[in-house]
């Protein structure tokens, strides 16, 4: 492990630096801060507004757009320096993470530091990290047009991809500290399933903020009295509720939430004594991130328990992906640090 030292505090400093995005990208979508940066400007766009005449020009840009003429009619400068710093700060931390990852992926490859499977990974995170940043203004971009609300399908993949970049990099870095000769090939396929269903409980949590389905029906664990909502199958064609019906996609985000923590608990049950510690610490925090939800619910998602919920979600993923690593080449904790 020492001789991969630099590598582990590159895989771990990207790692960290993606979890502060996914934080921040929260806290910029309940501020609504998200369009208040009206142009793309992936090189330039790194020198924020300096001068009162910038900061003028800037506010005048946002005032072209639906969500100042609709929405924040009534906004003073200082309440959009405001907005605009968070996407600011949101967009400045992307290309931070880039350079981060990008600069020593070039000193590494030309050390000859990187193996083949290392360097594949590593393409695969630059290439994810590319589309994240296009998807980001992708996705701002269908707020620009009419409605000053961003399509949530697109709103739900940013924040996935988010995730699947911190996937590879964690897997990356698991593999450097368990390299193959410390393995055994072991697979519990249940832990998977447990992980796949905590994907798609993610997944819906996109569309539940896309959607602000968080702001209604803010009771638990019934919806105003009943087990389903009323309104379940308002829209045509059926399927279509399932990702366009608020009160349907808060629905399916509980009904899942609940799913996983059960999957994940019978986990605990299923697995070997050597393994039940960190599968017992993937049940706490499942169990910790629901009740959160729960609260964010009843609280009708307040800035602080918004943030928490969404920056525990990076956690619980990281400990899912932890366990998928132990099920798939079961690592002896004991014999590695003894």
């Amino acid at each position: 492990m020492t001789k991969n030292k630099f590598l582990i505090v590159w895989l771990i400093t990207t790692a960290v630096l993606i979890w502060l995005m996914i934080i921040l990208g929260g806290a910029t979508r309940l501020t609504h801060s998200g369009l208040s940066i009206v142009e793309w400007k992936p090189i330039t766009g790194i020198i924020p507004p300096l001068t009162e005449l910038d900061w003028q020009k800037a506010f005048t840009d946002y005032k072209n757009y639906p969500e100042f003429k609709l929405v924040n009619y009534d906004m003073a400068l200082k309440d959009f320096k405001f907005i605009y710093l968070m996407e600011y700060t949101h967009r400045l931390l992307g290309r931070l993470i880039g350079l981060v990852f990008l600069i020593p992926l070039i000193i590494f490859w030309n050390h000859q530091k990187l193996s083949p499977s290392l360097k594949r990974r590593s393409l695969m995170i630059l290439a994810l990290g590319i589309a994240q940043g296009f998807m980001g203004w992708y996705m701002v971009k269908s707020g620009l047009v009419k409605d000053p609300n961003v399509s949530h399908y697109r709103l739900t993949l940013h924040l996935a991809l988010a995730f699947w970049l911190l996937g590879l990099v964690l897997w990356s870095l698991l593999e450097i500290i368990y390299p193959p000769a410390s393995r055994n090939h072991f697979q519990n396929r249940l832990v998977w399933v447990a992980f796949c269903f905590q994907l798609l409980t993610m997944t819906y949590g996109g569309f539940v903020a896309g959607l602000k389905a968080g702001l209604i029906y803010n009771t638990f664990p019934l919806m105003e009295g009943r087990w389903i909502p009323s309104e379940w199958s308002f829209y045509k064609p059926l399927w279509i509720n399932f990702f366009e019906n608020a009160a349907l996609v808060q629905w399916c985000h509980r009904i899942l939430a609940l799913i996983s923590v059960g999957i994940i608990g019978s986990c605990y049950f299923n697995s070997t004594p050597l393994k039940r510690p960190l599968i017992g610490f993937w049940v706490l925090a499942i169990t910790v991130q629901a009740v959160l939800g729960i609260f964010t619910l009843l609280y009708q998602v307040p800035l602080s328990l918004g943030v928490l919920h969404q920056g525990f979600a990076v956690i619980v993923f990281g400990i899912g992906i932890l366990c998928c690593f132990q099920e798939s080449y079961f690592m002896n904790f004991e014999t590695k640090f003894k």
